[in-house]
Formats: structure tokens, sequence, C-alpha cells
């Protein structure tokens, strides 16, 4: 009896420790694709206003740091979603489960190493987004707000209407990225209570910004 029970222990630890190495590797695997596959949204959304433009490699590295975090709290809880079904249909599928039932071990024994890593990774999540995240996204932000300030033309994009100045609207035809210069400027000023409604174009402009505006 107490050799049986020996023997029962360690296999369900033997059982145990090889559910969570069916958990790691497609827990990693997903993990790492969900990673790439966020960075390359982001890369193809910015890409082009970071390339091309006089903007230092290290602040384009950094930049691309500072947005890692958020992709770091989506792609988790989804490659623990995709670990767990992978690792759980093969237990299932391999007659594991109804092995364990027969031998007279609860199945909530075999998993509770599962659950405790699901908690613990969990807690991380939690203190990552409270403690990091914010900091990332402030960072992103104001890394954002410097590269607009010194270079104004980072929004524009030729042939494209832009209204991120309050009160106008503008299409520009050509861009030079390294003076700022507009080349064939439209310009549509809305109306306040000091101005009507003005259209102007202009085969010239240039684009700077007045302290932090």
């Amino acid at each position: 009896t107490s050799s049986t029970f020996l023997t029962l222990f360690f296999w369900k630890n033997k059982i145990q420790l090889d559910l969570l190495k069916k958990h790691l590797g497609p827990f990693l695997f997903c993990f790492f694709t969900l990673m790439f596959l966020l960075l390359m949204q982001f890369l193809i959304l910015h890409v082009d206003k970071l390339i091309g433009k006089d903007i230092p490699i290290t602040i384009i590295f950094e930049l691309i740091a500072t947005n890692l975090a958020y992709m770091v709290v989506l792609a988790a809880p989804m490659a623990v979603l995709i670990a767990s079904l992978m690792a759980f249909g093969k237990f299932s599928e391999l007659n594991e489960l109804t092995a364990v039932r027969a031998s007279g071990i609860n199945p909530i024994k075999i998993i509770q190493p599962a659950l405790i890593s699901a908690f613990i990774l969990g807690l991380f999540l939690a203190w990552f987004s409270n403690n990091i995240l914010p900091e990332a996204n402030s960072k992103a932000r104001s890394l954002f707000m410097d590269i607009r300030v010194k270079k104004p033309g980072f929004d524009l994009q030729p042939n494209v209407f832009y209204d991120g100045i309050d009160g106008y609207t503008f299409l520009v035809r050509e861009i030079d990225m390294e003076t700022d210069s507009l080349i064939n400027v439209i310009l549509f000023q809305e109306p306040s209570n000091n101005r009507k409604r003005a259209y102007i174009r202009a085969s010239k402009g240039f684009l700077q910004s007045e302290g932090d505006q």
C-alpha cells in the first residue's frame, strides 16, 4: 500500500511536469509570434513617418522599445489561451485524462501546477500593467511629441488632407523633409468669432514649431 501510494505520487508529479512542458513550448512560440505580428503592424503604420525624415536611429529604436510594452500585455493572454488549448487538447487526445481517472487521481490535482503558473503570470501582468505600461506609454507619447516639435512635417503626407492643427485643414502636393518646405499648398481656414472662412493657395510654404506647438 505504501509503495502503491509512492508510485501514484511520483506518477502524478511526472504527469504534472509533463503537462507544464506541454504548455511551455506553445506558449513561447505563440507569444513571440504574436509579438512579431504586433511589431510588424506598428512598423507598417508608422514606418513611413519614421524613415527618411532625418530622425536619429536611436530615437526610432527607443520609440519601438517603448511601444513593446502594450504588445506584451496583448500577446501574453492570447499565448496562454493557445498554449492551454494545445496542451490540454494533446493531454485528452492521448487518453491521459482517462488513465488519470482510472488510477483514482483527482484531475484537479493534475492541473494544479498549471493553475499556479497562470496565477503567477496573472500577478506579473497586473504589476506590469500598473507600473511598466503607463511609464512606457507616457515615454512613447513624449517621443512622438518631441519628434513633432523638431520635425513639424512628421504627420504630413503628400496629397492627403491634414487637420491636425485646430481651425485649419490643408493639402500639400509635395514635401521636402530635410527643410520642412511645403510645395503647392491648399489651406482651408475654418470660420471663428474673429475671422471668416478662408481658402488660401500658395506655391510654397514652410512649417515650423513655436515652443511646443
